[in-house]
């Protein structure tokens, strides 16, 4: 019978809790609870402990060799004396021994870790753990792994990225021996290219190395591209007239990396400008959010105007960060007119946030992946509310809950995508199947999709399907069964809102949760189009009509909130049921 936790507590001496590691270990990928437990009480014996987990690794029971190896790499007191049976165990398959290795720390040790990285060159291990805890005294044998002549792995290289990242300032020492090799024409090209990623992987501290790579890039077109990314990763000013050349070509993503740049991105300010007025919603916060963290003080006006959107809380909410990072005094009538009068609460809060940051120094009360999620403090949605709900006209509306074969009638062709390693990949020794740039494929599945809704229109119906992080979409299906897609997204709901027509949309899933109400337009008869109206606080849960033809949206975690016939917001007033 496996013991369980008060078990494992009430041993009280080293050599009963070790004899507990056949009773407790089970195997399998993970730790349990109770051998966690376990492994802390004989953790806290210390050196002492060590002899008795040596001889553990050796055990016949593959459950109690693994538990015994997650023991060892977290305990004091290893030894150069102890490295032979730690490698033996690494070579019988332990996979938690790594850490222990490094904590060793000689050069036989690390020189075997290495061995191990270029042997499987994987990410997120616990050997790319031990040399984050090997830190600068690990950094050259890693940057070494970049000096490849010919038939490389380029996996061995991002592997090294990624350990150099984990690692980071700590690293700066081996930058020029990373430059070396970049330099070398001896070395293959991919080399040379990925050591340059490497240095920027070490960050801020690379900056004295910028006039170097900067000249490289210029002699070596090959290596330009490369050298670019470095300089965004470093975080150096260098890195704007690339980053501007290619903003109007991927420019969500670029404004992220400008923001990264802080200060060192002012010149770019701008062109960043530009983006506050963008038709992608995400585009507009994201330079919103980019202009304050480069400082570009011009902008403040724009920021300000942005205060007076009236469809995208969130801009409001990233100007209202931007001007107290621009200390923008001028404009503090404008951010009391958002903290009076936004429908938003947590819109409001920023705003008197970013008032006490300008007039006091008080720092900002800024959330954590606000950008794709809801923000802190958000309201809870209501149980109930105080308006009674109205019923749509009859034969208008099908629900799968109700009309299930008439939907099936509406049925519609799709298709699911999905990316990840291609069939047969092995997973790592943690279990882990690594999905990367290199390896990654697209799958698609053809299915024949019935809607979740429909509302009956002029001609045929508009159907919705909502298939959670598998994607849904917004489809018009006419009178004689042509199918077309209006809009590629999960449907929640679609109502008639006063005169136009309004779909729900959103997906909450890891941390993402975002949604939006989109605004349908019959542009000719039987023709639509699909436009965003308004950004809601979080995914949509729930919708219905209620009584003056509002429409009430309870969303997950951001609160529940009406929209009336023209557009404007208001929080719902919760009740008891």
């Amino acid at each position: 019978m496996l013991l369980s936790g008060a078990d494992v507590h009430a041993c009280e001496t080293l050599e009963t809790c070790t004899a507990q590691y056949s009773e407790v270990a089970v195997g399998g990928l993970g730790i349990t609870k109770t051998e966690g437990d376990l492994a802390r009480k004989v953790q806290s014996y210390g050196p002492e402990a060590i002899p008795f987990l040596i001889e553990l690794l050796e055990d016949e029971n593959q459950g109690v060799r693994q538990l015994a190896g997650y023991t060892i790499r977290d305990i004091d007191g290893l030894g150069p004396e102890h490295l032979d049976a730690l490698i033996r165990a690494r070579q019988n398959g332990d996979g938690w021994i790594p850490p222990a290795i490094a904590r060793i720390g000689t050069i036989e040790a690390i020189e075997f870790l290495v061995s191990d990285l270029r042997n499987d060159p994987s990410t997120h291990t616990q050997v790319t753990h031990a040399f984050e805890i090997l830190g600068e005294n690990g950094a050259p044998y890693v940057a070494e792994l970049y000096a490849c002549p010919d038939d490389c792995n380029e996996r061995v290289f991002d592997a090294a990225s990624f350990v150099l990242n984990e690692i980071g300032e700590d690293a700066v020492a081996v930058i020029p021996r990373l430059l070396e090799i970049a330099k070398d024409h001896k070395f293959a090209l991919a080399s040379r290219q990925y050591a340059i990623i490497g240095i920027g992987q070490i960050g801020t501290r690379a900056e004295a190395f910028v006039p170097e790579l900067v000249a490289l890039s210029k002699n070596e077109p090959l290596l330009a591209a490369y050298v670019d990314s470095s300089l965004v990763n470093i975080g150096s000013s260098e890195a704007v007239s690339a980053l501007l050349l290619a903003l109007p070509y991927d420019a969500e993503y670029v404004l992220s990396d400008i923001k990264g740049l802080g200060e060192n991105g002012y010149e770019a300010g701008p062109a960043v400008v530009a983006y506050l007025k963008d038709l992608n919603w995400d585009i507009r916060v994201n330079a919103a959010d980019a202009l304050g963290h480069i400082g570009y003080t011009p902008a403040a006006s724009a920021l300000a105007d942005a205060l007076t959107d009236e469809d995208d809380w969130k801009l409001v909410y990233a100007a209202s960060l931007a001007l107290a990072r621009l200390s923008a005094e001028d404009f503090v009538a404008a951010l009391e007119h958002v903290r009076e009068t936004h429908w938003y609460p947590p819109v409001s809060d920023m705003a008197e946030s970013a008032l006490r940051n300008i007039q006091s120094g008080t720092p900002l009360a800024e959330s954590e992946w606000w950008q794709i999620n809801t923000v802190d403090d958000s309201p809870k949605s209501c149980d109930a509310i105080a308006e009674d709900s109205l019923d749509e006209p009859d034969g208008t509306k099908y629900y799968t809950a109700t009309d299930e074969a008439k939907l099936q009638q509406l049925a519609y062709d799709s298709a699911i995508y999905s990316y990840g390693a291609p069939e047969g990949t092995e997973p790592n020794e943690n279990g882990i199947i690594e999905v990367t740039d290199d390896n990654m494929v697209e799958f698609v599945k053809q299915i024949q999709q019935v809607p979740d809704l429909a509302l009956k229109v002029s001609d045929g119906w508009l159907v919705g399907a909502d298939r959670g992080e598998w994607g849904g979409e917004l489809v018009h299906v006419s009178a004689d069964g042509n199918s077309t897609v209006l809009y590629e997204g999960n449907i929640e709901d679609i109502f008639k809102v006063g005169d136009q027509l309004v779909a729900i949309s959103g997906l909450a899933h890891m941390f993402s949760n975002n949604g939006d109400l989109l605004q349908i337009n019959e542009t000719e008869p039987g023709e639509f189009s699909v436009v965003p109206w308004k950004r809601l606080p979080a995914a949509p849960m729930s919708s219905w009509l209620i009584e003056g033809g509002d429409l009430l949206i309870n969303t997950y975690d951001g609160g529940s909130v009406i929209v009336s016939k023209i557009g404007t917001f208001r929080m719902a007033e919760c009740v008891s049921k």
